[in-house]
This record gives structure tokens, sequence and C-alpha cells, in this order.
């Protein structure tokens, strides 16, 4: 239950609206800035407390709508304070008494009513790719900086003194001055634009109420390609000089999303344009500040002969998220973080929608089974787990609650609610809810009761145990008697026994027969006639609801033939697996039971059900890593993949199957990294005619092959691929394939890179999760790891990294 309410700023003052002029310093790295907030003052006071973080106030004053000025008292009253003062600013009276805000002593009381507060500031453009920040690109063979910004959550503070809460939406008159050769974008449209000299000063067109979280500045010498949606709206991507035939992908993905979601939702882009931007420093991999987009190279920019189609899918469905932003995040926007899985849950599942209204071909469905539902599974399988709403006091707690369980089970329950709901009733509850709280907030019962009124089911009561309590049950199927039996519990990936929550499971079950049904378990057991007697029984029919099933010796053997002769669906085909091997690992099961369900899959030709099995397979590996077990699981690996491998061979044919071109390089690693020489010397030999004569889909696969079968010259020579190739994505497919080595020297030299600057901040995740997986790495990560926690974790003097992903080194 959500208990403790969050700490907010005083609210006696209310934003409604901030003049923001800049003037940016990419030679010095610093800004300085002069920022009018017009305020509405609810209640008398001589204090004003707002956000501002590692920057220094100079100036302040208070025009009141009379006319009459208050300003600071001269002296700070640090008397008046519970705690002493972290920072004492340039301007007397301004005082930060928390990290992350400030206080303003009054001379006066102002009384209720309209009033500007005006602030000159100074602040520094940092490399830590939060607030405003300097990127570094590499053009024409030379490092140039530009000027980026990166507020979400909490981080407009380091940009300008501010509001910065979800909830405190204002709107915003941007001007930004820079050197006249660079091109400045902000979320609207560019007003005027005057020359100075080798200055400009250039002012954007205010925008529509929203978050400070949402507002976005870019400065740097860019190129672009533009067009216009069917809808009239005008879309650029823009990316370093040289590169824009990358950006033609996104702009067509892009256009045709913003108007498929115009159309979806039944509210049109408010905005008269949208803009999209490739950084080379980018520590998310987007962020969907209203009408300025921000991506990471990695996940905007396609290279028609060099980027493989799984990184086509990747950039289709980025640009999709961050377009479904547009609307359900910043047209209605949480009212406090707790609701933050209302932007990123959803943005994920109509992100996956949206790519396959476009690329039916692509399968997305059975895909986000294993991408975004099982990644879910997983995680809320730990005793750590949280909630999909959980609570958040403050405001540095945010960042935490950015992972799979907001992401990937949001979505998954979003996928579960359009099921038992059906798409229509649901598209028209989210398209009353979009109309009646756009250019505000809302929360998720404002959700449930626009999807309740809808359909006329009722969302809070299926809902409700899902969102707001930690886990999801194991449901055991059973056979006896001519009846089925269903009990429920909590799963946990300890198998201990822990007290569940009051589920409303909607259990879909497929006979062998083929007939469907829906069996509504409202409580801890439900018993049914077996009215199809004698065949295998499917629960959970194409995995659309978040749970696992657990089914007897019987019915589990039943499934095996079902299996190998293709009865079932792919999504169905990877539930059964799937479940399987978490029962294993979490000792509900026997391991050599789900090894043997494996082998069933010998006629597998589906990319995603392959994918989830060596998944799953690979978990096993892992535990067995350091025992002599480990080669009979590599020799099964191989014996299992042969059938596929003569199916997919080297070469893409004609008439195969759509994501043949990523089934090909999964079976291709697979069997090089466990010892399938055939396929091992091949890779060798494609590698010897040079990294680009390598098919795009296969190059990471031989990548790593090579590395992991060679020593330190076929290391060398993948290095090579790292150093020279332009392309992010490249770049990273070799630093991951480093990583495959066997030989803990040149782990060191990949370790080593991760903080002398030739890894990129952003990336160094890569490595430490790449290693990880690998057998002998994941000890030197973790000793490395170790060692220089300091330098990487940013706690010391050096340069911080990102640091998500690396708890895979720390597992057992």
């Amino acid at each position: 239950k959500m208990s403790a309410q969050p700490e907010l700023l005083p609210a006696c003052l209310v934003p409604r609206h901030y003049d923001l002029d800049i003037d940016v310093n990419l030679s010095e790295f610093v800004f300085a800035g002069r920022v009018q907030i017009t305020a509405e003052v609810k209640e008398e006071t001589d204090v004003i407390v707002l956000h501002a973080l590692d920057i220094t106030i100079k100036s302040v004053q208070v025009t009141s709508s009379d006319g009459s000025v208050t300003r600071p008292i001269s002296q700070p009253l640090i008397s008046l304070a519970q705690t002493q003062p972290r920072k004492l600013h340039k301007c007397d009276g301004v005082t930060s008494f928390s990290e992350d805000t400030i206080s303003i002593q009054l001379e006066r009381k102002l009384a209720c009513g309209e009033v500007v507060l005006d602030l000159s500031y100074d602040g520094e453009l940092n490399s830590n790719m939060c607030g405003f920040y300097r990127s570094k690109a590499l053009i024409d063979g030379k490092e140039e900086y530009m000027a980026v910004t990166q507020h979400e959550p909490t981080d407009c503070r380091r940009t300008l003194p501010c509001f910065d809460e979800p909830a405190l939406k204002a709107s915003f008159d941007v001007t930004l001055r820079v050197p006249a050769h660079l091109t400045a974008l902000s979320n609207m449209p560019v007003k005027d634009e005057i020359v100075e000299a080798d200055r400009k000063v250039v002012r954007f067109e205010r925008t529509p109420r929203m978050s400070t979280y949402l507002l976005a500045m870019a400065v740097g010498r860019l190129e672009h390609v533009e067009g216009t949606t069917k809808k009239g709206v005008k879309y650029r991507v823009y990316a370093c000089p040289g590169v824009t035939n990358q950006c033609l992908f996104a702009l067509d993905v892009g256009m045709k999303v913003l108007d498929f979601f115009s159309d979806y939702f039944g509210i049109s882009y408010p905005l008269p344009k949208l803009d999209m931007i490739a950084l080379p420093d980018f520590a998310a991999g987007a962020m969907e500040n209203w009408g300025l987009i921000t991506y990471r190279e990695a996940n905007l920019l396609i290279d028609e002969v060099n980027s493989p189609l799984v990184t086509k899918q990747r950039v289709a469905y980025v640009v999709a998220h961050e377009l479904a932003h547009q609307w359900f995040g910043n047209l209605v926007t949480m009212s406090w973080w707790t609701d933050l899985w209302l932007n990123e849950g959803f943005a994920t599942w109509v992100g996956n929608f949206a790519v396959d209204h476009l690329y039916k071909h692509w399968d997305i469905w059975t895909q986000f089974v294993n991408q975004y539902a099982g990644r879910a599974l997983q995680l809320d399988a730990l005793e750590t787990s949280h909630a999909i709403e959980v609570e958040v006091k403050r405001s540095g707690e945010v960042n935490e609650i950015f992972d799979e369980i907001s992401y990937c089970k949001g979505a998954a329950c979003i996928m579960m609610l359009t099921s038992f709901l059906g798409m229509p009733s649901f598209r028209s509850g989210i398209s009353s809810y979009l109309n009646k709280f756009q250019y505000g907030n809302a929360s998720t019962r404002d959700l449930w009761e626009s999807l309740t009124e809808a359909s006329g089911k009722d969302v809070e009561k299926f809902m409700g145990p899902w969102t707001r309590n930690v886990g999801y049950p194991v449901v055991f199927l059973s056979r006896s008697s001519g009846k089925l039996s269903f009990a429920v519990e909590r799963f946990l990936a300890t198998g201990k026994e822990a007290p569940g929550s009051d589920w409303w499971v909607p259990m879909r079950v497929l006979h062998s027969s083929g007939k469907e049904e829906l069996l509504d378990i409202k409580g801890k057991t439900l018993e049914v006639e077996d009215a199809e007697g004698g065949g295998w029984v499917k629960g959970n029919l194409h995995q659309t609801a978040f749970f696992r099933i657990r089914y007897d010796d019987a019915l589990l053997a039943l499934l095996g033939p079902a299996i190998s002769e293709l009865r079932l669906s792919p999504s169905d085909r990877l539930g059964v697996q799937a479940d399987a091997f978490a029962l294993a690992r979490a000792g509900k099961m026997r391991t050599d039971r789900a090894l043997a369900l494996a082998m069933e899959y010998e006629e597998e030709e589906d990319f995603t059900v392959w994918a989830d099995l060596l998944g799953s397979l690979a978990d096993v590996m892992s535990t067995w890593a350091k025992e002599a077990e480990y080669e009979g699981l590599q020799q099964m690996m191989v014996k299992l993949l042969q059938k596929i491998m003569k199916k997919v061979g080297w070469e893409a044919k004609d008439g195969e199957g759509a994501l043949f071109p990523m089934l090909r390089p999964l079976v291709i690693l697979n069997l090089g990294r466990n010892g399938d020489e055939e396929v091992a010397a091949e890779a060798r030999r494609r590698m010897k005619g040079g990294w680009k004569s390598v098919a795009a889909d296969l190059r990471y696969a031989v990548y790593a092959t090579v590395v992991g079968t060679g020593g330190a010259e076929e290391f060398e020579v993948v290095k090579r691929v790292f150093l020279e190739a332009e392309m992010s994505d490249e770049r990273n497919r070799a630093m991951r394939a480093l990583c495959a080595t066997r030989e803990e020297k040149l782990m060191d030299q990949v370790l080593a890179m991760t903080l002398d600057g030739s890894i990129r901040s952003q990336d160094v995740f890569y490595v430490f999760g790449s290693l990880s997986a690998n057998r002998v790495g994941m000890d030197v990560a973790w000793r490395f790891l170790q060692a220089n926690w300091s330098k990487i974790s940013g706690e010391g003097e050096e340069k911080g990294v990102e640091t998500e992903g690396m708890q895979a080194c720390s597992l057992p």
C-alpha cells in the first residue's frame, strides 16, 4: 500500500510560464542563463524554494503584478534553517540547504497573485550526460563538441532553477545564444534568428504546458534530412555531418508512426514539428522530449549496407516507443514518479503495436514474449523485486525504478489487459483518457476509470493486484479423474514459498482438439471438467498473461510431440520451455527433464523460439560453467542445432523465413562458441577477407566466433574493427565480440579500455554484460569491478560511467 507522501516543493508558488535565455560557451564548457518564471502565489510567503543543482545563482528579483519589486535580503538567514547550508550563492539571500534546491529569503512577504521571478545564473556544460552537457563528436577526423540536454527524470534543475516536478507544468519560451555556424534546436520551431558577427540569437516559439523534464535543447554542427507527414507535420532527423543517409530509415518509420498514433489515439500530434537527433554521447537509449527526441546514434542511424536486420528492428521500435510518449507521457503526464510505469509500460507495449502495424512479417508479438514479458518474469521472480506502482518518496530515488518492472512488466500487464478487455474497448478507453487529461496530469486510477467506462468491466479489480503488488503467480496444472485442476501460488526464483496476492488469473486454455477456453481463476484453486479428455493441454494461450505454468509430468510429456510437430504457435512453443527452465532453476522441476524437453525443438525454425530456448540453455550452462558437466552441455547444444544449421546455412536464400537473417547468426554464434569446429573454421575463413566482406547480419557472430576460438592475433583483427569502424553500432558489435576471448590477459585489455576513454562511458556496461556471459570472463570482470569500483561508479575523482547491467558480474 502507498503510505508515505512524496517530498515535494512547498505549494505556496505554482509556475505558469518560463522565459529562458541561455548563452552557450562551447570553448569553456560553460553557460550563462537568465530565467523569468511567471508564477502564482497561492499563499503569502517570504521564502521561495525551487530546484537547482550544480548552478550558481547570481541575482534574483521578484516583480508583482502591481509593478513592485521584492529582492532577497542582504544576508542569508542561516540561523532560521534546520541544517547548515551546503552552498552559498553569489547572490545574497540565496542558499542551498539541500543538494538540489535553493532557498530565497525575501525582504518581505509576497501577497497572493501573479509574480515574475527573475534569476540569472551560471552553469557548466558537464561531461556526465545529464542536465545541459557536452557531447564529443568526431567530424572530418577532428574532435568537436556539441551541447545537449537530458532532463529526465530530475535533471532540468541542472540547466535552470525551476519547479522540477512532473505535476508542475508550465509553458516555455526559449532563447539560445550560440556560435553562428552551429545549429540550435529546441522543442518548438525557430521563431526568429539574429546573427551578430560570429554569434547568433535563436528564439523559439512557445511550447504547450509541459513538465520540466521534457524541455530540450541541442547546439552543434548538424545536418538533417526532412519530410512532411501525410497529416502535415514537418519532420526532421539530425545527425553529425556526413551521415545523413543513415537517417532515412528512421525518418520513414517516424513519419508513418506519428500519423498512425494520431489516428489510433484520436488526437492529432499537437506540435507543428518533430525533430529527432542522433547523439554521440547519450546515457539513455533515447528520450522523448516533446518535439525534439534525442537518441544514441546506435538507436537511430541505419546504413542499408552495414546494418543488420536486428538493428533495423531496434531502431524502428525505439522510434515508435519515443513517439508514443508524445501522447502518453508528454500530453498526459503521470502526477508523480510512482506512476512512471504509465509512461514507460504503455509506451513499450504501444511501440511494439506500431511496429507490428508496419512490419507484420517481423512477428513482433512473439518477440515481445521473449524480449519484454520474459525479461520481466525473470526480474519479478526475485525476492528483491518491486511492484509496478512503487512508492517514490524523494526525486533522487526515481532512477532506481527505470527498470524491467516499469518497462517490461508494465508492458506485459498492458498486453494482458488488452486481451481481457478486447482491443476496441481498450482503444476507446485510451482515447477517452488522453482527451480528458490532455496537457495535465493523471494517475493509474484515472486510466483504470477510463477503461472501465469504455468496457463495462471492473479494470481496477482485475489489474490492481498485478500493479500494486510485487511478484506474479505460477499455476500448477494437473489432470486427474476426468478433471483439470489449477493451483495458484507466488513464483520465486529461489523456489521458496511466499505469500502471494489475490491475483485474478485469466487462464486461456488450448486443447489438442483445437478447442479454446477462458477460465477466470479468482482464488487459489480451480477445478473444471476435462471435456476434451486425454489429449494435450496448453495453458496461458499465446502467452498473453503474466504468469508461469507448471504442468504435471503427464501433461508435460504430452506437450513434447505437439512441440516437435509444430502444432503449437511459436509463442506457445516458446512459453512451454521458458516456464520449464525457470521451474528447473527454482528447484521445482528436475533439470534433466527440462533438458529432455529442449531436444523436442530440433525441428524448430522460428527465430524467437530459438532465441529464448538458447537463452534458457545458456543459463543452465552458466550454472555448470566450472563443472565437468559443462562439456556435455556443449555437446548437447551442438547436437540440438545441427538440423537448423543445415536449414539456414551461411548464405541467404530466396523465399527463406523473414527472420532467418536474425536466426542464421544466432545459430552460428552458438555453434561456434560451443565447439563446432566446422563453423569456427568457416568464420575464420570469412574474416580473412576483411570485416566489410562479411554480411552485415553475420558480423557479430563471426567476430565473436573468431575471437572466442582464437588467440591474440584474432583478437587484434577484431580490435581493429572497433578502432576503425565509423558507425557506433559496428563498434559496439566489435567491442562485445572482444569479450568472447578465452585469454585473461586479453580480457584485461578490454577492461582497461573502459577506463582510458577508448570506450565511451555510455557503452561500458556492454563490456561487463558480455564478459559475465563468458565462462572465464565472469571472474575476471568481477575482480576488475571490485578493484576499480570507485572509478567506475564515479565515487572517486575520475569520471564515472554508466553502471547499468554490471550486476551480472556479481552473480555467483
